[in-house]
């Protein structure tokens, strides 16, 4: 008995097979047709293959794709496209009908539309062979809509995603992401750029460390060291000025005259020895009670 189920099994199973190879056959032949100039030919091919088919089957679905390719005008394709989509969601035939609703909107100029199906077709089916077409579609479009950085991700998925031996579909991919290259040569430019700003920022940032390091700390300390007195204010900010750029902690004083200081030293000694360097034959730098205190 288990032997005759088993035969029974393994006819079925050619007989389906027998049968979807003569439907591939059939619409092999409506396409030539169509393509030849014998529209009305071809077509009639499908629908007999849409009536003979079981409403809800896969041999409906696949002859219900193919009535949306071959229809005479745009919104018959559609209609037939969509039913597949709706009807028909685990079909194979499914995600190649988005794709094919996809380029129909395009052409007729609903780029909104389009884009919907090309996402339905990535989010719906990540494993369809009409991924990379889906993929490289979206980049177009993308391009086209002034997003370049969207559209060159992916243009770079559709080229890792495609089969080998399409090349159709690679050269078109290939013309498309030309500006792709000189985005991405531009953005290694703009990070090599960002990385050198930052060494050179690091570089100061430690030089000025270095500098702080060896300033003498002694912001608390008692004595300072006085090295001119001046009239006008301006010119006691002015000698401040060249002074800190000598990285020594120089200030002027909040009353006129308007006294130029330098440091704040531990001890008196110190205050002396800085006192003897900044004084010459035309002035003398003084050594000083911080002010404040």
């Amino acid at each position: 008995m288990n032997r005759i189920l088993r035969i029974v099994v393994l006819l079925s199973v050619a007989a389906a097979s027998a049968s979807a190879q003569v439907s591939g056959d059939v619409f092999a032949r409506a396409r030539r047709l169509v393509n030849d100039g014998e529209a009305r030919a071809g077509r009639a091919l499908v629908d007999s293959a849409l009536a003979a088919a079981a409403p809800g089957s896969s041999a409906y679905a696949e002859a219900l794709y193919w009535r949306g390719v071959l229809a005479e005008d745009g919104d018959s394709s559609r209609t037939d496209l969509l039913r597949v989509t709706i009807e028909f969601p685990l079909s194979p035939r499914a995600s190649e009908s988005l794709l094919r609703l996809a380029q129909l909107e395009f052409t007729r100029g609903d780029r909104a539309a389009a884009q919907r199906h090309l996402e339905r077709l990535a989010r719906d089916h990540p494993d369809a062979p009409s991924r990379a077409a889906g993929l490289f579609w979206m980049g177009r479009l993308l391009l086209e809509d002034a997003k370049p950085i969207e559209a060159c991700a992916a243009l770079r998925d559709a080229r890792r995603l495609m089969p080998a031996g399409d090349v159709e579909l690679a050269n078109q991919v290939n013309y498309y992401a030309r500006p792709c290259d000189a985005l991405e040569v531009d953005a290694k430019a703009r990070a090599d750029s960002a990385a050198a700003d930052s060494i050179r920022k690091a570089a100061a940032d430690s030089i000025r460390k270095a500098a702080a390091e060896k300033r003498p700390a002694m912001t608390k300390g008692k004595w300072s060291v006085q090295v001119a007195a001046f009239g006008d204010r301006d010119g006691a900010v002015a000698l401040v000025k060249r002074l800190r750029a000598r990285d020594l902690d120089a200030r002027v004083t909040t009353e006129k005259p308007w006294r130029v200081r330098i440091g704040h030293y531990a001890t008196r000694a110190e205050a002396v020895d800085v006192a003897r360097r900044f004084s010459s034959t035309k002035s003398k730098a003084l050594v000083v009670e911080a002010e404040g205190r």
